[in-house]
């Protein structure tokens, strides 16, 4: 179902900064918004966001890829699946990224100040 389908089209504010709020949603989002691909498994997604967050200093328990995996299942991709950010369907694992220009413009924003002061 895509974004449009719920009746959903222009991101509200607060939803951007809900959906950018925490590292693990801004890197699944820049993942995605630099990716050939537009669908990943958790799994995948999972080995990503924990090594991006490794390379920004963050501590190992908070990057370890079974932490990362277990984040992004209970909390980081169901909020980003509420906003209609992306599809993500728990039964089969499976991630589809609808892709949103406010959203990204936001992350890309973040990113560059999260290399000035890390995550």
């Amino acid at each position: 179902m895509t974004p449009e389908d719920r009746g959903l089209t222009t991101p509200m504010v607060d939803d951007v900064f809900e959906a950018l709020a925490d590292w693990r949603r801004r890197a699944v989002c820049l993942h995605f918004q630099t990716a050939a691909e537009t669908q990943a498994t958790v799994g995948d997604l999972a080995g990503v966001v924990a090594r991006q967050g490794r390379d920004s200093g963050l501590p190992e328990a908070d990057t370890a890829v079974d932490a990362v995996e277990s984040a992004l299942i209970e909390t980081q991709l169901p909020v980003l699946h509420r906003l209609a950010v992306l599809d993500f369907d728990e039964r089969s694992g499976t991630v589809r990224y609808w892709g949103c220009p406010t959203l990204e413009k936001w992350a890309d924003h973040a990113a560059a100040v999260s290399r000035r002061s890390g995550f």
